[in-house]
């Protein structure tokens, strides 16, 4: 079972790298791709009385100015809309974390990962917000015009598009975020105590069980090239192993207010390997 646990830490660490930049590549493409399918197969709605009372020419030239003003709204509520989603989600994240009581040190999950749920509600919800705003405060018949002109000019029907994407892209994105707020480690006068993804419950590592300390680097790919991820890893003398450089954003060197703190409490010397799977012997033995 430890050797199955190692394994399978071993190619999480290997596989998350490729995993996270293809995944940040990718969102472009996915939204090219999913507007040039909307363009084939969610056309425009046709309304008959703006479509027999105005041209396409005579929109342009009405909405010359008021799309400028329209396109900063846009950013300024989009630019709210993420950075408040962000706030609530690190916030909640710390409070989880808080809950565990008084700690000498947290380590929370990496920063990147609470910017992927506020980045695609953005995309998907800042029209709807801003046209719903306009719709209170101006003139409703002006922006069913502009709402009307601005789907012509995409090719497709916007809002039935935004929608479709906040359910089948957004609310996914949802879950899974969820599922990593109660994620952190607490390291407290006695023990550790380490909370993973989703659903699982806490474990506990007591300092005075560590039998060995050590330094690593990062973690190698597929390839053999070393991701620089540093960390300390403790073995236990139950065969288990907790690792700082699990949770966290990436780091070229290890903590060494953190270093210090183990040596204090475990009264162990430190060893030095390259990645966790370098580290010699039987997780537990010296």
């Amino acid at each position: 079972m430890v050797l199955r646990s190692r394994c399978i830490d071993g190619y999480r660490k290997m596989t998350y790298g490729i995993v996270n930049s293809l995944v940040r590549a990718s969102v472009p493409a996915v939204v090219l791709t999913v507007f040039a399918l909307a363009r084939r197969y969610f056309p425009p709605k046709p309304v008959k009385e703006y479509t027999t009372a105005y041209s396409l020419e005579q929109l342009n030239e009405r909405f010359k100015i008021t799309q400028w003003l329209v396109g900063i709204s846009m950013l300024l509520i989009g630019g709210a809309v993420a950075w408040g989603t962000h706030s609530i989600l690190a916030n909640l994240n710390q409070f989880f974390a808080a809950m565990e009581g008084p700690s000498y040190f947290v380590l929370l999950p990496q920063t990147a990962i609470w910017w992927f749920l506020p980045g695609f509600a953005a995309i998907t919800l800042t029209w709807e917000i801003t046209l719903g705003a306009w719709y209170l405060i101006g003139n409703k018949q002006e922006a069913e015009l502009y709402n009307h002109w601005s789907t012509l000019k995409s090719g497709f029907d916007t809002p039935r598009v935004l929608w479709i994407m906040a359910v089948v892209i957004v609310l996914p994105i949802a879950v899974l975020t969820a599922l990593a707020i109660p994620e952190h480690v607490a390291l407290r006068n006695n023990e550790i105590h380490s909370r993973g993804y989703g659903f699982s419950s806490t474990r506990t590592y007591r300092y005075a069980e560590a039998r060995r300390m050590t330094v690593i680097k990062g973690f190698r790919d597929r390839d053999g090239v070393l991701g620089r991820r540093a960390g300390i890893v403790l073995d236990f003398s139950d065969g288990r192993r907790w690792s700082s450089a699990d949770i966290g954003d990436f780091k070229y060197s290890a903590d060494p207010k953190l270093v210090s703190f183990l040596q204090s409490k475990t009264g162990l010397q430190l060893q030095y390997a390259d990645t966790e799977s370098d580290i010699p012997g039987e997780p537990g033995k010296k």
